[in-house]
């Protein structure tokens, strides 16, 4: 009974310590040691439901490229099963979101340039 208990809460305390899957594009930047900063653009609302948003983690298409090959969705925080862009409804759900993931806000940036942009800054938590 008591290995069952011990094996049950060893369980729950590595669930604690790990963070789950965050894709961009299809890019799982929880598992990449080597994206420490990520750069996230909130621009114009997509629709009355959702906002827009771009992230940048040094990946060749982002939204400061301006190449032809440039690929949205290779910019968008993605749902690891069903690959479709994840919508969220304002500023705030993105920051919890990102914050629930492993991710640590340190940083905001607005550019009042026609209708407005902000920038937040993530640095990846340090586990302990």
């Amino acid at each position: 009974m008591i290995k069952v208990w011990l094996l049950s809460v060893v369980f729950s305390l590595t669930s604690l310590l790990s963070y789950s899957q965050l894709f961009v594009g299809n890019v799982n930047i929880n598992q990449d040691e080597n994206i420490k900063i990520i750069e996230v653009l909130v621009a114009a609302r997509l629709s009355v439901k959702s906002i827009n948003i771009f992230v940048d983690f040094g990946q060749k298409s982002n939204y400061r490229s301006g190449s032809l090959n440039n690929k949205s969705k290779d910019q968008r925080i993605t749902d690891p099963k069903t690959q479709e862009e994840k919508l969220f409804v304002s500023s705030s759900a993105l920051l919890n979101y990102m914050e629930s993931n492993g991710w640590e806000h340190y940083n905001s940036l607005f550019v009042n340039d026609s209708g407005g942009l902000f920038y937040y800054y993530f640095k990846r938590k340090i586990q302990p």
